[in-house]
């Protein structure tokens, strides 16, 4: 089976005897987005920050380790979960689409879209939220979906299904 991204990175990151922290300084991504990749809880980042790692490392990423990354996250007929941090103001996807925010233990506490705004247009409006940081909300993920009904639709199956137990929103579900 192919390495993984974090898998990669991890192992790139210790050739050059770096901390997390310095790759971090290097490359312009989190130290917390970078500890996300390499322990497997942000499996597929974004193709920008996947480029800013590795020329921040010097490195060439194998095109097997991304199509690798890119197919296990992927949705067949419908795209691939991407992941990202919110807290990256300039690295926020600028696509639409449906996006869930996690916390620390990778609990889905917030399932959001975007449809007449870019994702990088909505997430900032989170953060005067007082729930809004770490360690309740620690990563996102999106998939980019275009068409604004079957946004609507998959944001409204995930805040179903999720249930207000696991949910800060809970627009859509039914209390018994």
């Amino acid at each position: 089976m192919a390495q993984s991204f974090g898998e990669w990175l991890r192992s790139e990151r210790e050739k050059k005897g770096w901390t997390q922290g310095e790759l971090a300084e290097q490359s312009g991504v989190s130290s917390q987005q970078i500890s996300n990749i390499e322990t497997g809880g942000s499996p597929n980042p974004q193709s920008k920050t996947r480029e800013k790692l590795r020329k921040a490392l010097s490195a060439e990423l194998p095109k097997e380790v991304i199509e690798a990354t890119e197919r296990q996250e992927e949705i067949p007929d419908l795209g691939s979960l991407v992941d990202f941090d919110p807290y990256e103001e300039e690295a926020l996807p600028e696509v639409t689409g449906v996006y869930v925010l996690y916390d620390l233990t990778e609990r889905p506490v917030y399932v959001g879209k975007a449809t007449k705004r870019t994702i990088a247009e909505r997430i900032p409006e989170h953060y005067v939220k007082f729930w809004f940081k770490r360690p309740v909300v620690d990563r996102a993920a999106y998939i980019q979906v275009d068409d604004e009904a079957l946004c609507g639709k998959l944001e409204q199956v995930l805040i179903k299904f999720l249930k207000s137990n696991a949910l800060l929103n809970k627009q859509y579900v039914d209390r018994e």
